[in-house]
């Protein structure tokens, strides 16, 4: 018997993490394809996987990224910026 719950429909904004971590390059904020992955699963975002590609939407990445340099100063580098 098979269940008769939907199947949830993945967003419009999929991309896979290669494609996240070069959309971040132009902006001095850049971010490797590895730690968005890893920030991904620490944040619990889902991941969509379609054949061997691992997908995730950009908008929850952009958000996540945000997240990530308010934690660390916006600089990337872990430190709060100093005061004057």
């Amino acid at each position: 018997m098979r269940s008769s719950k939907p199947r949830p429909v993945p967003p419009d904004d999929l991309v896979d993490f290669h494609t996240a971590a070069r959309f971040f390059q132009p902006t001095g904020r850049a971010v490797s394809h590895s730690t968005l992955r890893r920030d991904v699963e620490a944040a619990g975002v889902k991941v969509w996987v379609q054949g061997r590609r691992h997908l995730v939407s950009l908008s929850d990445v952009l958000v996540l990224h945000r997240e990530r340099q308010g934690e660390d100063g916006g600089d990337g580098t872990g430190t709060e910026p100093a005061s004057t």
